[in-house]
């Protein structure tokens, strides 16, 4: 054999060997890329579930926001009917309460006068009537 040979022979196992290692990189890499796609897909389904999910949920919190607003709405239509009734009840007992009040001042005003006039009366008999027993 000469060298040539024994180099081409060389030169040709080493084509084989690199050869069978191209072709076990290769169904490793296509191993690898079928699990990669299996794991796209799953995440996509899951995905797609978890996107229906949170849909819903923000369909649900909408309705929910609907109701609080409806209730907010009638909390403020109360507030105002109830001040509205607050600021009548004030005008319509407030007038009668300081024309009363005012009748009772008058009234007992009166009296004291009357009483006092009573009294000072009362005091000038009881001296005349002690000076006449003296």
């Amino acid at each position: 054999m000469e060298i040539t040979e024994l180099a081409a022979f060389i030169v040709a196992i080493a084509v084989v060997v690199t050869a069978v290692y191209l072709v076990t990189a290769m169904n490793n890499l296509n191993r690898t890329l079928g699990v990669l796609e299996d794991t796209a897909t799953q995440l996509r389904e899951e995905g797609i579930g978890a996107f229906r999910e949170l849909r819903q949920l923000v369909a649900d919190a909408d309705a929910e926001l609907d109701k609080v607003d409806l209730v907010l709405d009638r909390a403020d239509q109360a507030t105002t009917v109830m001040s509205e009734t607050s600021k009548r009840t004030h005008e319509a007992v407030q007038d009668p309460v300081i024309r009363s009040l005012a009748v009772v001042s008058g009234t007992s005003k009166v009296a004291r006068s009357i009483l006092g006039r009573k009294r000072k009366s009362d005091g000038s008999k009881k001296n005349k009537n002690e000076s006449d027993i003296t």
